[in-house]
């Protein structure tokens, strides 16, 4: 979930603070009960402090809210005393109460480990294993934002195969699908683990270096390029090439969009210069808003595929 930017949202908080808010709810139920009958049961209350913990901090420290909550009940159950004829009446209630605290720590961390799970998989496409659109706008939105704190340069590729089409048209959706899964896994592979690669849709690819500068995102490419042609060459049925775009970004775009837009720019400019083609640039506004495309600092052809 979004953090809404009018305030906290208590379904995505860093442990600190949920703890806090968590020690506080509990503080607060405890002093309700304190001035309240013992005729008056404020389970409820004490819930809410310990499926906060649960949520945002794992089944442990759920566990331990629940253990003071339970405590602070039997404390003031001691003092005040309490509606149950015996004592051992009056434990009984508590360790069912207790019992009824842990089930809901356990349901409440399933729920949250389920709700990760599908968050994730949103994020990822199917086909390739890779993010899909909405996954890798999301990375990108955070590494400008994360580029722009440290001050560091990151690179974007946009990468597209060529051809694409004709082995749908030839060999039908099922093998241009095998060769988009390749494209994608092979790609992973040939990246670092610090990077990250998107399915942007159709045979489009993109991806983000972290801490990247020019010359080290083209040898990443280089890379690239060589498993791409080692995968497609043994098979002609897969008569594909690839047309890739890099940005390197030293001055931090104003948007993932607007980085999109800069790179998407310079892979078409490959593809106009006759495919399988490389074309690198430095991303600077002030070009971008005199020419629309930024200045072309490095054009590489890849080796004969023949």
């Amino acid at each position: 979930m979004k953090k809404l930017s009018t305030g906290l949202n208590v379904f995505d908080l860093p442990r600190r603070p949920a703890l806090a808010m968590s020690f506080c709810m509990l503080l607060a139920a405890e002093a309700l009960d304190y001035v309240t009958s013992n005729e008056v049961s404020l389970a409820a209350l004490y819930l809410f402090a310990i499926l906060t913990a649960s949520w945002n901090c794992g089944i442990v420290w759920g566990v331990i809210f629940a253990i003071l909550a339970l405590g602070g009940q039997i404390a003031m159950g001691m003092v005040q005393g309490h509606p149950y004829s015996t004592r051992s009446f009056f434990f009984q209630a508590q360790a069912n109460l207790f019992f009824g605290y842990c089930v809901a720590v356990f349901l409440t961390t399933q729920l949250r480990s389920l709700f990760e799970r599908e968050h994730r998989t949103a994020r990822i496409d199917l086909l390739t294993d890779v993010k899909n659109r909405q996954g890798f706008n999301e990375v990108l939105e955070s590494e400008i934002s994360r580029h722009l704190r440290n001050g560091a340069s990151f690179c974007l590729a946009y990468v597209d195969c060529d051809n694409f089409k004709a082995v749908n048209d030839r060999f039908g959706h099922a093998e241009g699908d095998r060769l988009l899964e390749a494209v994608g896994h092979i790609t992973s592979a040939s990246v670092r683990r610090s990077d990250t690669v998107g399915r942007l849709g159709g045979d489009e690819f993109a991806i983000i270096f972290p801490e990247t500068n020019q010359a080290e995102a083209l040898a990443i490419e280089a890379k690239l390029r060589k498993a791409l042609d080692k995968m497609t060459r043994p098979r002609p049925w897969w008569a594909v090439t690839f047309s890739i775009g890099i940005a390197t970004f030293k001055t931090m775009p104003g948007s993932a969009d607007a980085a999109m837009a800069f790179v998407d720019q310079l892979m078409y400019r490959a593809k106009r210069s006759g495919k399988a083609h490389t074309i690198s640039a430095v991303f600077d506004d002030t070009v971008i808003a005199a020419a629309g495309a930024g200045v072309v600092e490095s054009q590489r052809r890849p080796e004969n595929n023949g």
